[in-house]
Order: structure tokens, then C-alpha cells, then sequence
């Protein structure tokens, strides 16, 4: 019967195909079914073609829906499909095949089972924020545990109609119609709260009593509030919450002071449909902080057969704990910090006598501009990713264009600067040498410029390329599969940072060996092409 009614609900589907985008098929589904219960109850039926349209235009109005259809024929052709559809219209396979059209990240199956795995034994009252986050294994969470109460909440008044169908006749959910990026959304509080708030958009929370307004940040501020008493909060964040510094590393250390830090753990590329960003599973106890262990983790995808699938499970790939006093101290919730602690070359990095200094107390680092129009005689010169090579930026691929330099002083490069990607997929750094016309660099790529009397740029490219440098940029990306590097956290990135005279020593032994390197290469190659000359003569 199952399968049955899941084959009629796809076929279904497939007659918006073709007539609208894929962001009406839950208004449109809405208005057939809203205007088949409006003619079925009427006293004296009336089912012509006209009266049927003229039932939906009605119906629309009172819904606010704008009318998705182009005709009248195309409406009461779906509205003679939808048929006997009653109670076993799959209405979360509709509104999951419309999940586009919403503009939402829609969790993985695998990301879902995470959180059903996390359901207490002695919980009662169940929060799960933004339903549609949830689709389609909502229902299944809800099935899954019977004796709970559930309350669901949703800002689309088309998704709380969607819901309220779904849940029909289930007394212990109830949908609640608000927002939790705005406080006293509910006068509840809950056992347990399962949240994957917005993140990777520009949208601040309009309410400026929230410590950080990004909208991911506001729901962990304020889902914390609406816990019970050793209530608990399950919530993905983006990697940001970890290390970033500013507003966020404020609320980080606040709910580290006010709650206990359950688990941290690193979510793999797949956990979420058509995002790269890189996301954290974060579980949150309404208790104040003690001694008690946080377990920190890093999951891996199983099952996916490309990278663009989603993932069907996830596996523990690298498992720790850390104290609460400890993870204080450390300052962040980086976990590449903390597996890095039981590194060899970590320790060793910490345990070493040589002073460290955070990158922005010995560079000033700020981000390349954007340029809209190229033009190939134009007198400035623009770096892009493209153009940086392993060793070396290829001054003669540049792209140029034409400005006024004093509209573009603040972004000109200088001797000595380090650029390094800000995204892409790999990470290299090269050094920039001044060239008989200006350059910048372009929006995507950071630029480093070292106080010269603290620091060597060669040095600061030597650390930055090597195994512990990377591990620790790699800490700041906030891309999963695409790395995305702000040059704000970069400030805070920690450094070894010996005497002048020493970083000057590293230097000029690096530049040697790369000059005999590179002349030892020419010459190879030189040798190899007269070799192949010459026993290719017959």
C-alpha cells in the first residue's frame, strides 16, 4: 500500500512538471486540495470545469497565495488527478520535492539519524526548530518516539499548513507558526531542542539584544534559553562558531561559562544538499559547566558514490575528549587544535621555547579588490589565484585594467607581500616582487604584509606551506569541499616567531636552495630535450 501510494504521489508531482518551477508545487498542491474540500462540503455540488476555477481563485484569496496556474484547464486537470486523494496524500514528499523552491538547506538522511540518535530516554518535550529543515524524515522523527510531545515550529504560513496536514490527528504535536531568531518566540521550554538554523547568508537578526545577530548564532543563544533544566540542544553551526574571534568567540565563551559543552563534532562534505560550507554538530546541556568530559569528533561520509551526493551515514573518523577547563583554555573550539595536541609536531610546536605572536599583532592583512572590467593595455596589473604557482606568481598571465591609482592606493601591492587564496580548493602561498607597473591583488586572494622588522615574508611563507601551518589554516576554513577563508580570522592564527636575524637565516638558505633547484631543473630539462634530439635523428 506504501509503495503504491508513494508511485501515485510521484506521478502526481510530475504534472506540475513542465507548467511551474519547483517552488509552487506545495502552493499549488495547497489550493487543489483546499478547493476540494471547499466543493466537497458544499451543500449543493456544483463541479463544473468554471465553478471549480472560480472555487480556487476564492480559495487563493483567502490563503494569500498567489495563482501559481497558468489556465483554468491546466488547474482542473490537476484538480481531477488529485482524485481520491484524502488521508494518504504523502504531503512531506511534496513539500521535500519543492525544498528548493523554499531556499533552505534541507539536512542529510545520515545528518537526520545523527539527531534521532541523540533523543534522551527521560525527554518529554521536543522542540524541533524550523520543521522544514527536517523534511522529508520529519514524521519518521516524530513516529520514531510516540511518547513525546512535540512542538514544530515554521516562519512559512504555506509550510505550517503543510505541516498541520501532515501531523493531522496526531495529539502530541503541536505547530507552532514563529520565529527563533526572535526572542520570547515561546513562553516554553523543552527537554530537548534539534536545531539547523540559517547559515551562509548576509541576513542579520533585526533584534540587536542578541549577542552575535548572525541568524545561526541568535538560534544558539536563543534555543539555549528555552531549555529545561538539563535540557539539551543539538545544533549545526558553521564552522565559524569554533575559532572565530569578535562576536561569535563572545557568545562561544559565554555559553562555554553559562552551559555545559557537551560534544563538538566535525560534519564531512554531504551532510547537507548544495552547500559546501564547512558545519559542526554541537550538543549543548542546560547544566552548569564541571569537570565533565567534552567529546570531540570528526565524522566521515559513507555511501556517497559522488561528490555531489548526499551522505546515507556517518562514521566516527577521528574520536577524543577534552575537560571543560581545558577546552577554556584553549580559547576556541578549533578540534584540528585539539587532534593536533596529540601530534608530534604540535606538541612539539607548543613545548618549543620559541615565541609566538598571533599573525595580526605582526602583519596587516586585508582582502584584494574586486575588478568588474579587464582590459588588456590597462596599466595595473591584477593577481589572481590562477597566477599563483607553487613557488613563484607568473607576472606574465596577469590580467590588467585601467584606474585612477589613487582610487586603488589602499589595495596596491608592495614588495614582500603574501598572498594566499581565500578560496578554491587548494592552499598555496606565493610572494609578491614589484613589477615596473602597479598591481593588486583580486578579491579572492588575502594579502599579508609583514612589519619587516618582526617578520621575514619568506619565513612566513616557509611556515605557512609547511604540514603544521596547513593543519592550522585549515582550522580557519570555513569550506568543506571549497576552501573559503576569511582574512579577519587569520588575525588571530598563531605563529612561531624567532629573532629577525633567524627568520632572516631560514630565508636565505630557502631562497639558495630554491635558486639551485630551479637551475638544476632548466638544466635537466635542457639536457633531456638534446638527448631526445638526438636519438630521434635517423
Amino acid at each position: 500500500m506504501a509503495k503504491k501510494s508513494e508511485k501515485a504521489i510521484f506521478e502526481y508531482i510530475n504534472l506540475f512538471r513542465g507548467y511551474m518551477g519547483s517552488d509552487s508545487y506545495v502552493p499549488a498542491a495547497l489550493l487543489v486540495a483546499e478547493t476540494k474540500e471547499e466543493c466537497f462540503n458544499r451543500e449543493k455540488s456544483d463541479e463544473s470545469e468554471d465553478r471549480i476555477y472560480e472555487t480556487m481563485l476564492s480559495v487563493a484569496d483567502r490563503l494569500d497565495i498567489v495563482n501559481p496556474f497558468k489556465d483554468k484547464e491546466q488547474f482542473v486537470r490537476l484538480y481531477r488527478a488529485y482524485g481520491d486523494f484524502t488521508e494518504d496524500f504523502e504531503w512531506e514528499t511534496i513539500l521535500a520535492e519543492s525544498s528548493r523552491g523554499f531556499r533552505y538547506i534541507a539536512a542529510s538522511n545520515a545528518l537526520i539519524n545523527e539527531y534521532n540518535s541523540r533523543f534522551k530516554l527521560d525527554s518529554d518535550t521536543i522542540l524541533i526548530a524550523e520543521g522544514e529543515k527536517f523534511i522529508p524524515n520529519l514524521k519518521r522523527l516524530v513516529d520514531d518516539h510516540p511518547g513525546c510531545n512535540f512542538t514544530i515550529t515554521t516562519e512559512n504560513t504555506i509550510s505550517l499548513r503543510v505541516m498541520n496536514r501532515i501531523f493531522a490527528g496526531y495529539k502530541n504535536v503541536d505547530i507552532l507558526n514563529a520565529s527563533i531568531y526572535q526572542y520570547g518566540f515561546t513562553n516554553n521550554r523543552y527537554d530537548l531542542i534539534f536545531s539547523v538554523p540559517n547559515f551562509g547568508t548576509r541576513n542579520l537578526a533585526e533584534d540587536e539584544n542578541f549577542m552575535c545577530r548572525d541568524q545561526d548564532a541568535v538560534a544558539l543563544e536563543n534555543l539555549l534559553l528555552h531549555t529545561t533544566g538539563g535540557g539539551e540542544l543539538v545544533i549545526t553551526m558553521p564552522a565559524r562558531i569554533t575559532y572565530a574571534q569578535g562576536k561569535n568567540g563572545e557568545l562561544r565563551r559565554f555559553v562555554q561559562q553559562t552551559y555545559r559543552v557537551k560534544e563538538i563534532a566535525e560534519l564531512p562534505d554531504g551532510a547537507f544538499e548544495g552547500t559546501g560550507i564547512k558545519t559542526y554538530l554541537i550538543d549543548i546541556v542546560n547544566t552548569k559547566p564541571g569537570d565533565d568530559d567534552v567529546i570531540v569528533r570528526r565524522y566521515k561520509a559513507e555511501n556517497r558514490k559522488n561528490r555531489r551526493d548526499t551522505a546515507d551515514e556517518l562514521v566516527i573518523e577521528e574520536e577524543t575528549f577534552v575537560m571543560s577547563d581545558e577546552l577554556e583554555e584553549l580559547g576556541d573550539w578549533n578540534i584540528n587544535k585539539i587532534f593536533s595536541q596529540q601530534d608530534d609536531e604540535w606538541l612539539k610546536f607548543q613545548e618549543s621555547s620559541v615565541r609566538k605572536k598571533a599573525m595580526g599583532d605582526v602583519a596587516e592583512i586585508f582582502r584584494g579588490k574586486s575588478v568588474s572590467k579587464k582590459d588588456p593595455t590597462g596599466s595595473i596589473g591584477v593577481v589572481n589565484i590562477s597566477n599563483i604557482g607553487a613557488y613563484d606568481i607568473d607576472y606574465d598571465s596577469l590580467d590588467h585594467f585601467d584606474e585612477e591609482e589613487r582610487k586603488i592606493t589602499n589595495y596596491l601591492l608592495k614588495e614582500g607581500d603574501v598572498l594566499i587564496p581565500a578560496r578554491g580548493t587548494a592552499i598555496r602561498t606565493a610572494i609578491f616582487h614589484e613589477q615596473i607597473y602597479s598591481c593588486i591583488a583580486s578579491s579572492n586572494i588575502i594579502v599579508i604584509r609583514p612589519e619587516t622588522k618582526m617578520l621575514n615574508s619568506t619565513y612566513l611563507k616557509l611556515f605557512l606551506d609547511s604540514p603544521l601551518g596547513e593543519k592550522m589554516i585549515s582550522g580557519v576554513q570555513q569550506g568543506s569541499t571549497i576552501i573559503n577563508i576569511s582574512y579577519k580570522d587569520l588575525n588571530a592564527l598563531e605563529i612561531p616567531l624567532p629573532s629577525i636575524e633567524e627568520q632572516q637565516k631560514k630565508a636565505d638558505e630557502y631562497t639558495e636552495e630554491l635558486t639551485i633547484y630551479k637551475e638544476t631543473i632548466v638544466a635537466a630539462e635542457k639536457r633531456w630535450k638534446e638527448v631526445v634530439e638526438k636519438l630521434r635523428e635517423f
